[in-house]
């Protein structure tokens, strides 16, 4: 039975970000362009960046 449990969620957090006007429209630019949210590039580009950090 366990088998059919869903994997268990990480927990999140939330956090602000204050940014240039110009950042901020680059960002929604990109967003969409790729039909992407901005969290979701966020994310990505945090992750991609902090690589090096887990070891």
């Amino acid at each position: 039975m366990s088998k059919l449990q869903a994997p268990d969620k990480e927990a999140t957090v939330r956090f602000t970000v204050d940014m240039s006007e110009t950042l901020h429209r680059k960002l929604s630019m990109l967003a969409a362009k790729t039909g992407r949210k901005k969290v979701d590039i966020v994310r990505m580009l945090l992750e991609d960046g902090l690589k090096e950090v887990e070891g």
